[in-house]
């Protein structure tokens, strides 16, 4: 058996904590002699042993682990790599070998999968109740975000050890217990400490109850009415009808001249569903001083925003009307959408006009504003703004370019970014961690390889980071390439236009784009907002792989499309560009090859697509900016700027934006 708990050497505890350019210069002797460079693993192949180790840890297999470490000593990083192997196999042997677990921790905090580690012995230690090495261990580093349920644990090692929690501890464990949801199992005991302590008294359940009918939980608020004092039966009939009869039940509570936050809140849902009405109650509340300033404002600003949602006429008047107290982002942006969606040019540029200079000066609104310009005849003012959006290649920037007749920032001929040298690539394999991200990019071990890059990006100084995003190019890795030029804040530059727009899976997404018969410049677009290319990851809803499909939808798909494909798995990219596509091509015909329709029911459902479909025609740009929703908007935006790209980076030249945004007709 391996022995983990002693397996470390003091050099790879100095491999830990040895200044980077101590590194660096070590490195450099052995990879730059005589003016050359050899290849390490950044561009290199991947060093034999991780992958031996790595296969053996699959297969279960301690012997051949065994083996892969003896030989690691002889690979470059060889401690590192040694580290990286010994860490990944305790994380699938926790409950095996938790002396090794402990030790790893104490020695290693700052290691790329230690957190990860943690998570897992802390997990097995509050199964095992073991709470005094559970303390010990969450309290060190290296830091991590426990979540609800090992906070609840560390609690109870609290208890366990202490026999009481602080004050600070109890205030932050009733905060949890009063959400309006139930909670993981771990918090029970530290829930029954505060009932026995008397912190759960009737309005700590008043305000739990509120809670769970504000979260549709109807029978958590049973459950606390039976579980608490007297009288909280008719307290949770009262909010429930706030809730479900808020007409009545406001208008009641006004009468009554009841307390405040009942009313409020009563108003909020009221908003939800009749916002004109709202304002009405909200009026008479406001007659009676029922409210205060901020309650009001709530009120006053949640029904002027849905009657902005419901594109309905008034939603202009009532958004200006909205107290300054309670104008935020949101309204300030609907204002303008709204007057945008009836196309009342004058209250487009008014609304503009009066945001704050954050606001207005966002590229969005410069443009708008232009547009209104344009409409109102003052067209030297327009043109003026739109010369300068117009030098950005972005979606508003083609809008403007578009009305000028001019031609977008986009170079003839590709412009490379510059080759760093040999001595700059040999300071970065001289980083243990990150050369083991490239090698494990190499070995197609995904999810490690973020984390190690992620780990080795933040010591990378700033004027070092177009090196990295060359080098991740060159290695084919779009999207840890596309990271780095995020924090170099590299979006437009022409030298990195063609490492933001990568091409990866060129042939299957271009023989997938012809069956289809859709532009593999939309494939593209797609694929690169719904995933970055990174096929192995999934959404908090399920969808998963390049495309970021649902289950069900690939399906549906592959038998609507009959494509024949078995298995279904979403994560392999060619299953996943095929299925995608025919679903583009599904959304293409459904919506007369209208794209935005089709990328908004692609993102957001085509149920959602339709009900956004306005009461007369609009023109495509108008009706992409006043999309409900702030995410399918962006994603529209940038999907749409992206098939302008895309069409450059295939073809050589760009398509016209406007020539992807026909009028969009009217729901009848």
């Amino acid at each position: 058996m391996i022995s983990m708990t002693a397996v470390l050497s003091p050099s790879i505890s100095r491999l830990i904590r040895l200044p980077l350019p101590a590194i660096a210069v070590v490195a450099l002797v052995g990879l730059v002699i005589g003016g050359s460079a050899r290849a390490g693993y950044i561009q290199g192949e991947p060093p034999a042993v991780l992958a031996e180790g790595l296969a053996a840890i699959e297969r279960h297999d301690r012997a051949g682990f065994r083996r892969a470490l003896d030989h690691v000593d002889a690979a470059e990083h060889g401690e590192a790599i040694r580290l990286y192997l010994e860490t990944r196999w305790l994380i699938e042997r926790v409950d095996e070998e938790p002396a090794a677990v402990a030790a790893r921790l104490r020695e290693h905090p700052e290691a790329p999968l230690t957190p990860r580690l943690k998570r897992r012995y802390l997990d097995h230690l509050a199964e095992q109740e073991a709470w005094g090495q559970f303390r010990l261990v969450f309290d060190r580093p290296p830091e991590i975000t426990p979540g609800t349920r090992r906070q609840c644990a560390y609690w109870q090692a609290e208890l366990a050890l202490d026999g009481t929690l602080t004050g600070e501890q109890a205030e932050a464990a009733l905060t949890v217990w009063q959400r309006g949801r139930s909670q993981p199992d771990a918090c029970d005991p530290i829930f029954a400490w505060l009932d026995t302590n008397e912190y759960l008294d009737a309005s700590a359940y008043r305000a739990r109850i509120r809670a769970a009918v504000t979260a549709g939980q109807d029978g958590l608020a049973r459950y606390l009415v039976r579980r608490g004092p007297t009288g909280l039966g008719v307290y949770r009939d009262r909010w429930q009808a706030l809730r479900d009869r808020p007409v009545t039940a406001v208008a009641e509570r006004i009468e009554a001249e009841g307390d405040s936050e009942a009313i409020t809140q009563g108003l909020l849902w009221l908003a939800k569903k009749d916002p004109a009405r709202a304002r009405e109650l909200l009026k008479r509340a406001t007659r009676l001083e029922l409210l205060d300033e901020t309650q009001a404002g709530r009120v006053s600003r949640l029904a002027a925003l849905k009657a902005a949602y419901l594109y309905q006429p008034q939603a202009f008047d009532w958004l200006r009307e909205v107290p300054v107290t309670a104008r935020d982002h949101e309204v300030w942006t609907w204002t303008v959408r709204s007057a945008l969606r009836h196309l009342d040019w004058a209250r487009v540029k008014q609304a503009i006009d009066a945001m704050p200079e954050e606001i207005g000066s966002e590229r969005e609104w410069r443009f708008w504003r232009a547009e209104a310009e344009q409409r109102l005849g003052r067209t030297s003012a327009a043109r003026t703004a739109w010369r300068k959006l117009a030098e950005t290649p972005d979606y508003h920037g083609f809008l403007a370019a578009d009305r000028l007749g001019v031609r977008y920032p986009l170079p003839d001929e590709p412009v490379a970014p510059p080759e760093p040298n040999a001595e700059t690539i040999a300071a970065f394999e001289a980083r243990p961690w990150l050369a083991l991200a490239f090698a494990l990019h190499r070995l197609d071990r995904p999810e490690d390889a973020r984390r190690l890059f992620g780990h080795a990006l933040d010591d990378v100084a700033e004027d070092r980071l177009p090196a990295l995003a060359w080098l991740a190019d060159q290695a084919g890795w779009a999207d840890r390439a596309s990271v780095v030029l995020a924090r170099m804040q590299a979006f437009h530059e022409p030298e990195w236009l063609a490492t933001r727009y990568a091409t990866p899976y060129r042939s299957l997404v271009e023989a997938q784009a012809e069956r289809q018969s859709i532009p593999p410049a939309w494939v593209y677009s797609v694929m690169r907002r719904e995933s970055l290319f990174m096929r192995d990851i999934g959404s908090g809803v399920g969808a998963s792989g390049l495309m970021q499909l649902m289950p069900a939808t690939g399906r549906w798909i592959n038998r609507q499309a009959g494509l024949g494909l078995a298995p279904l798995r979403l994560t392999d990219p060619g299953t996943n560009i095929a299925l995608g596509a025919a679903y583009l091509a599904h959304m293409a015909e459904r919506f007369d090859n209208r794209y935005p329709l089709a990328i908004a029911a692609y993102n957001a459902g085509p149920g959602r697509a339709r009900d956004w479909l306005p009461d007369v025609p609009l023109p495509g740009d108008v009706w992409v900016d006043t999309i409900l929703f702030d995410e399918t908007r962006a994603y529209a935006q940038a999907v749409l700027a992206g098939m302008v790209i895309y069409h450059w980076r295939l073809t050589g030249s760009p398509q016209r934006l406007g020539t992807l945004l026909p009028v969009i007709p009217s729901a009848d």
